[in-house]
């Protein structure tokens, strides 16, 4: 009997709020398969999106934490003439200044045990700034004691290495780079390894790392087979010498690491320390002078320009290639992140507006029940809303977890390829979370609403009827009774079943397609970078090597060093031109650009060094006067054309103004070539040439030849270009890691689009499905008659997707931008054979997967009424 009380309850609604939320779990429960593709295509793409968006924070985390906690460097400062201890403590005084700290560094061969010997950088130990990170071992505690380079696998801890030759130390500065920069630290000539070292062998007592060497780049010498194999460290009481080759400075100020603001810190620094070292390497000048028997009144009048040889380099750590490279390699996950969660994100819409609505529209009569019993359509409503909100936040909490954990550490496993092996520091972004759910319950909360406004509008009488079921139509083929009277009966069902069910059509049209279009840029970006260091260097840029003179004695040919440098070309290569190769700015009004302005001196033998080709691959002729050839990846950039003009300026606002003769295909740095008489119309004086191309006889070891050329007084840096194609390839293999990412994505997207469809497809077809069996299908039959929709779906996905493929490799390619860098948009012949075969392999996985459903359906639902 129902009491007034009971009424009083009843009407209160929440014994009817407690029922609403048992039927929404048991609803979870009863159609898992549903709820768990809701979340399984959330989780993924939450997954996807935060795991690549998490990736460049969390490696820039990991080596800002690595240089912050070694002190790395903001100046380093060097001098032909060395820095003494009272030069460190005046830069120590100096305004912002944390700490300034003098070191020892040279070049030694060292005897390798029967093998060749290698050249090693040896250094002393440092104190305040870049600090090694000790991996094995301990440091040294004495002068025969010594660290090595962790990534050295051929040193362990106990070996000893020994000095090869008393001659094994280069004895002159060379070039403007960390890695290239030589010993400048003795005033003598000829200097050896016995005057500044004062031990011969060292035993390995550790492994390090430092901040000095974060990637594989070690550098080129004048020794041995001219490349550094590696590092050392060594007390700095094995050096004897009474002046520091290297000053590094630390400046108290805190910046993230690459920002704008550090940059433009560390660029009016270098303006204050210009001045102060160029005081102090000229007060260093005289007094070496006044201690030679000068003086102090023929000194007192002498300025830098009248020493000649005494150079001094102030360098910021845009010097260091590992610094330098890190900043580019993390921007191409960036590229990559900025496109693909897009699909996802549409995908994941797909699927739950999908589900959503087969969902209420199966429950009509459900939801025609509740409103006859007094629920109101925010509460019916509320029901789906949480049935799919709680999958959303369920995906999104696990595909967030799963993602940011997974993707940052595959690419940094990747990456510890090229970089020194350290664990990856995570940081979370919650800004990224909060928005990663918000739109997470966009996708399905949203959807749902979108779903059930409709049926809501209904009454519940007519809820509760069984919808009319749609009339039949003729699809396009029975027109074509050629074909149409030639195909069997379940053909013909299976083509009308295709084309009736139109929403389910383009649905399965949709996730393939875009599963199918994900895969081919998958395998594009593949295609597009793997290749591009082999084509640059062996088809368009064939020279092998380019000298950069001494600026003292550039294009001087009279000079006898140029003389020098001359007899060992003539002796070492098969050929050779001097060329003016310069920094210069393009000046354009979408921006300016920092470009490589190339003038050959005879420019009839450009054909040796460099190929001109456009992208047909038809021949570009070398620019004749008032003309220039430029790069594609520039004119790409600022839209220039074939005619048009352009202007060039350098650092003294001098410009040139050219017109564009031809647009030549290029992967690696932006050139602009001009012939000699364009210069010198326009600037009023002949180019200076400073720096020389060469090519190498058949065989010849070109590691030999450029220590043999460095060795040369003219040289300031010899860049073997097979060592730039190596170390191209070598960073471009980390992409290898991204492109299997996106392939197990994509598999991953297209078996969950391909489950949720089938199942809903089965679910609607029970019926139908359980008269078949009534009629004696067979086990085989039954299922091709199920899935050969799904195949027929599938092909035409695949169709679909290839065409958008090709679009969406196009588009990524533009997005992923190193510094200087250009790739082909180019996808090979066999990527499309992948893309096929991979998407009807996850067809035929998700159709296995069916076929137990389909077993389980019992043939008595045949004899069930729709009512």
């Amino acid at each position: 009997m129902i009491t007034s009380g009971t009424l009083k309850i009843w009407n209160g609604r929440w014994p009817m709020k407690s029922m609403m939320r048992r039927t929404t779990f048991r609803e979870i429960k009863n159609t898992f398969g549903r709820f768990a593709a809701i979340m399984a295509i959330i989780a993924l793409g939450v997954g996807f999106f935060s795991g690549l968006k998490m990736t460049k924070p969390d490696m820039m985390n990991t080596i800002s934490k690595f240089l912050d906690e070694g002190n790395f460097y903001d100046l380093h400062l060097l001098s032909t003439l060395g820095y003494t201890d009272d030069d460190v403590d005046s830069f120590a005084g100096e305004k912002d200044v944390l700490y300034a700290e003098g070191g020892y560094s040279l070049d030694v061969l060292y005897k390798n045990q029967g093998e060749n010997d290698r050249v090693l950088k040896t250094m002393s130990v440092p104190e305040n700034i870049n600090k090694l990170s000790l991996v094995d071992g301990r440091m040294p505690e004495k002068e025969d004691e010594c660290v090595v380079d962790a990534k050295m696998d051929s040193i362990k801890i106990g070996d000893v290495i020994e000095v090869a030759d008393d001659d094994a130390v280069e004895g002159k500065s060379d070039g403007k780079t960390d890695s290239d920069i030589a010993d400048p630290g003795n005033e003598s000539e000829g200097s050896s390894t016995q005057d500044i070292l004062k031990v011969k062998k060292f035993t390995v007592v550790g492994t390090v790392n430092s901040p000095l060497y974060i990637n594989f780049e070690r550098g080129t010498t004048t020794l041995g087979n001219g490349k550094i194999a590696g590092f050392v460290y060594v007390s700095p009481e094995a050096f004897d010498s009474e002046c520091y080759t290297d000053v590094y400075v630390k400046f108290d100020r805190k910046f993230d690491i690459y920002a704008d603001e550090y940059e433009d810190y560390i660029d009016d620094r270098k303006d204050e320390w210009e001045s102060i070292c160029k005081t102090s390497v000229l007060d260093r000048y005289k007094d070496i002078l006044m201690a030679k028997g000068m003086t102090e009144d023929m000194v007192k009048d002498i300025t830098l320009d009248d020493a000649d040889g005494v150079n001094y380099y102030i360098l910021g750590r845009d010097t260091n290639i590992g610094y330098v490279c890190f900043e580019s390699d993390s921007d191409i996950v960036n590229g990559v992140a900025k496109v693909f969660p897009v699909f996802f994100i549409l995908v994941a819409v797909l699927v739950c507006m999908t589900t959503m609505n087969r969902m209420v529209e199966e429950q009509r009569s459900m939801i025609g029940m509740l409103k006859a019993l007094g629920y109101g359509k925010a509460a019916i409503m509320g029901k789906y809303m949480i049935y799919s909100g709680t999958a959303a936040v369920v995906g999104c909490a696990g595909g967030y977890l799963i993602g940011t954990y997974v993707f940052p550490e595959v690419i940094w496993y990747a990456y510890n390829m090229m970089y020194i092996h350290m664990p990856l520091e995570r940081t979370t972004d919650w800004t990224l979370v909060i928005g990663v759910l918000a739109a997470s319950l966009l996708c399905t909360v949203g959807t749902t609403w979108f779903s059930c406004r409709y049926e809501l509008s209904e009454t519940a009488a007519s809820l509760m009827r069984p919808k009319a079921p749609k009339p039949g139509k003729r699809v396009f083929l029975e027109h074509i009774p050629f074909i149409w009277k030639r195909l069997k009966f379940l053909r013909k069902v299976s083509v009308r079943n295709v084309f009736r069910y139109k929403k389910r059509f383009f649905m399965m049209i949709i996730g393939i397609s875009g599963c199918t279009a994900l895969l081919l840029t998958g395998f594009g970006i593949n295609d597009s970078i793997s290749g591009f260091a082999d084509n640059q260097y062996e088809e368009i840029q064939v020279g092998d090597g380019v000298i950069t003179l001494n600026t003292s004695i550039a294009g001087d040919e009279e000079d006898d060093r140029f003389s020098s440098l001359k007899d060992r070309l003539d002796e070492d290569t098969s050929c050779y031109d001097l060329v003016s190769e310069s920094t210069w700015d393009l000046v354009h009004d979408g921006g300016v650009k920092s470009v490589n302005m190339v003038i050959m001196e005879e420019p009839e033998h450009v054909d040796r060094y460099m190929k001109f080709a456009d992208k047909d691959g038809a021949k570009i002729e070398y620019p004749g006067k008032g003309e220039a050839v430029i790069n594609t990846a520039l004119a790409e950039q600022y839209d220039i054309k074939t005619g048009d003009v352009i202007t060039v300026r350098d650092s003294e606002m001098k410009e040139i103004r050219v017109s564009v003769s031809g647009i030549f295909r290029n992967h690696v740095y932006n050139y602009v070539y001009i012939s000699p008489e364009t210069y010198e119309d326009q600037m009023g004086e002949a180019p200076q040439y400073k720096s020389v191309y060469f090519n190498l006889e058949e065989g010849a070891d070109s590691h030999e030849i450029s220590a043999d050329l460095m060795g040369d007084a003219a040289t300031a840096s010899v860049t073997i270009n097979k060592d730039m194609k190596n170390r191209i390839s070598k960073m471009m293999e980390s992409l290898n890691y991204i492109v299997i990412v996106v392939i197990l994505s994509a598999g991953a997207l297209a078996f969950i689009v391909l489950y949720n469809l089938t199942n809903i497809n089965i679910t609607e077809r029970i019926r139908e499905i359980a008269t078949i069996k009534v009629l004696g299908f067979f086990k085989n039959e039954t299922s091709a008659y199920v899935f050969r929709e799904n195949r027929v779906l599938t092909t035409f996905g695949i169709a679909v997707g290839l065409v958008l493929g090709v679009f969406l490799h196009a588009f990524v390619i533009g997005q992923i931008k190193v510094d200087m860098v250009a790739f082909d948009t180019y996808i090979a012949p066999m990527s499309y054979v992948y893309s096929i075969v991979l998407t009807f392999v996850f067809n035929f996985l998700v159709n296995r997967v069916m076929s137990v459903k389909l077993d389980k359906i019992n043939m008595a639902e045949s004899l069930k009424s729709v009512e």
